[in-house]
């Protein structure tokens, strides 16, 4: 079920509920209104024709009930009766009117007598020094129908408002959704080859506009760490690379002709020393990529003469097969703390960039000094350089 319909359905039971009870009470106010303004009436003018009597003499009683039986303002089927407890005085009105039973004790005060079809209002007095009571009704059919005729209006009329604002809601949804479904059809055309690509900001910094922010600053932290897969993965390439051709070629260089056994010993003793430097940068790479940064380094006191010359021998072969010149200067001890296996590859890789750019005939210097407690690494070829505007983008 989808969110607009979700919404659509809470909204319809949320608004079903509100008309269901403003109809209930709007019915039941107008109800309670109607037949509060006929009693209110009937008891009124029962009481003033009750002190008419009263204050009349007894023969003029029949004339004021008459009069007040055909007033027809408060509805048809008038019926006005006046009695003692032993009599009926005078009945004067519409026949089919019904007035109630009424026996004496007659009520102290003016009351209301109700049933399904008349009303009447019973007011007490003395007519000719005896207790009586005065009966003034009308039949409840016109009221009781317009009652009716609310009701049936509120029960065409609800549902109606209902159905129209239901809809109307459903539009609303789908307009206040719209926004997320723009933002489903952009993240869809990202791809892992545009992962710089951003949702456009909205012009109102609404819920939308927050989460568009937090999509592109997921998008942007997928960027970086996509960047940096690709550039390790680079990394490790270049890394591996080296070491792997430095043994294919002294394994070749072996293999080209009959060796003696010393010298099939130190081409294996060679071999099997890039092998482990393969396994340690493996294992460098590894923790590198658990980690996500960079691991402590653990440095030992290391002569760089000595390093350069293993080095130097490690990668000869490689450079006779290229058919370069290796030119080590390196001819004063030069002591330093540092990490044997990340500068061994840092060499490596230096020696291997001057390989690959240094023509046929070529050659390739490396150099050790030290000055002033610094020590100090040149590698030079004869290859054709960096491009000064290149320059400040090696590092």
């Amino acid at each position: 079920m989808t969110i607009r319909l979700r919404l659509t359905l809470y909204w319809a039971a949320v608004l079903g509920a509100i008309l269901l009870v403003a109809a209930i009470a709007a019915a039941g106010l107008f109800e309670r209104q109607q037949w509060a303004a006929l009693d209110a009436a009937l008891l009124e003018e029962a009481e003033t024709t009750a002190e008419e009597i009263q204050r009349g003499s007894p023969a003029h009683a029949p004339e004021v009930v008459e009069r007040l039986s055909k007033e027809a303002d408060l509805g048809p089927g008038r019926r006005v009766r006046l009695m003692t407890a032993r009599e009926i005085v005078t009945d004067s009105g519409d026949a089919h009117t019904a007035p109630p039973s009424v026996s004496p004790p007659f009520p102290a005060k003016s009351v209301m007598i109700r049933d399904r079809d008349f009303r009447f209002a019973v007011a007490p007095l003395t007519f000719d020094g005896q207790p009586a009571c005065l009966l003034s009704g009308i039949a409840v059919t016109p009221i009781a129908g317009t009652i009716a005729r609310m009701r049936n209006s509120l029960l065409l009329t609800v549902p109606i408002v209902l159905i129209l604002c239901v809809a109307g809601g459903y539009w609303l949804a789908g307009r206040a959704l719209s926004p997320i479904d723009a933002i489903r059809s952009d993240l869809d055309a990202i791809g892992p080859l545009n992962l710089s690509s951003r949702l456009p900001n909205p012009p109102v910094a609404d819920e939308v506009a927050r989460l568009i922010r937090v999509i592109n600053a997921l998008l942007e932290r997928l960027e970086r760490a996509s960047a940096t897969e690709r550039r390790f993965a680079s990394d490790a390439a270049h890394e591996l690379r080296t070491p792997l051709a430095i043994l294919r070629t002294g394994m070749e260089v072996a293999l080209a002709r009959d060796r003696s056994a010393e010298e099939t010993r130190a081409a294996l003793a060679l071999a099997h020393r890039e092998v482990l430097s393969l396994c340690k940068i493996a294992d460098e790479l590894l923790m590198l990529a658990r980690l996500g940064g960079e691991v402590a380094v653990n440095r030992a006191r290391l002569n760089l003469r000595e390093l350069v010359a293993d080095i130097a021998a490690t990668v000869e072969p490689l450079a006779e097969a290229r058919g370069a010149r290796l030119i080590v200067d390196a001819d004063t001890d030069v002591f330093l703390d540092a990490n044997d296996a990340h500068l061994r590859r840092q060499l490596i890789n230096l020696l291997d960039n001057a390989l690959k750019f240094t023509p046929e005939g070529g050659s390739i210097e490396v150099a050790v000094t030290s000055e002033s407690n610094r020590a100090t690494i040149r590698v030079a070829d004869s290859g054709p350089g960096i491009p000064p505007d290149e320059m400040p983008l090696i590092f």
